[in-house]
């Protein structure tokens, strides 16, 4: 059974949360050794470069997902309904068609 469209979105915002987690430790990180740490500390500086960055990828991953999967229609030829298959294509050579 095909996962809903629900199940497709939680599915991506869940990835793109994990690689948002990522990308903000990773940046966070960066600009903490850079800039320092301020009047907020490192670690609720970089809590909000990891959350921030979870969730903007988060949401755009979830959208995205949803998107991409969409179903498909296919189309069926009336005297392949019931072969399931695509019709056969047949390429002439330059030889036949002369």
């Amino acid at each position: 059974m095909e996962p809903t469209t629900f199940d497709k979105m939680k599915m991506g915002a869940m990835m793109g949360g994990t690689v948002g987690l990522c990308v903000g430790l990773v940046f966070g990180t960066v600009n903490i050794m850079r800039f320092g740490t301020g009047q907020r500390g490192a670690i609720s500086m970089l809590g909000s470069y990891m959350a921030g960055s979870a969730a903007s990828f988060g949401f755009f991953m979830s959208i995205g997902s949803v998107i991409r999967t969409e179903e498909q229609q296919r189309i069926m030829w009336p005297s392949q309904s019931h072969l399931g298959a695509r019709p056969n294509i047949y390429v002439a050579s330059k030889k036949e068609q002369q």
